[in-house]
């Protein structure tokens, strides 16, 4: 019954403001603007100062990481970067490409990497239910 008396009055007081807030369009139209540019003001200078005072510093932790995690994830990424890139194989001139294609002029089909790893379970299908003897 609590819960019913809590949303009565949550209602109501949402109902008030509405009501409110077309008495005054209707009525002072000047005054109402004001006050919504004021009101929007002062959200956004409690916003700003709640940020900079308190979440300006975890912006830099994502998913839940702290800056020197972060910053030690990111060093890894150099780090493994620079170690596949000095071993990738250089790619060879266009002069001797063109040679190549000219000598191999037919494609080989290449072949798959990825070949399924199945297998056939091998059951006793021979052996059958004999019903008539017992």
């Amino acid at each position: 019954m609590l819960r019913n008396w809590g949303a009565l009055v949550m209602y109501t007081m949402i109902s008030l403001a509405i009501f409110y807030v077309g008495f005054q369009l209707v009525n002072n139209p000047s005054s109402f603007l004001s006050s919504i540019i004021m009101t929007i003001g002062i959200a956004v200078l409690v916003f700003g100062a709640i940020y900079f005072l308190f979440l300006r510093n975890r912006v830099g932790a994502v998913g839940g990481k702290s800056s020197n995690e972060m910053k030690k994830y990111k060093q890894a990424v150099k780090q493994s970067k620079q170690k596949y890139k000095s071993s990738q194989p250089t790619k060879p001139n266009k002069s001797k490409l063109d040679t190549k294609l000219s000598v191999n002029s037919r494609k080989k089909k290449p072949k798959r990497k990825n070949a399924p790893n199945l297998r056939v379970i091998e059951g006793n299908k021979s052996k059958g239910k004999n019903r008539a003897t017992f």
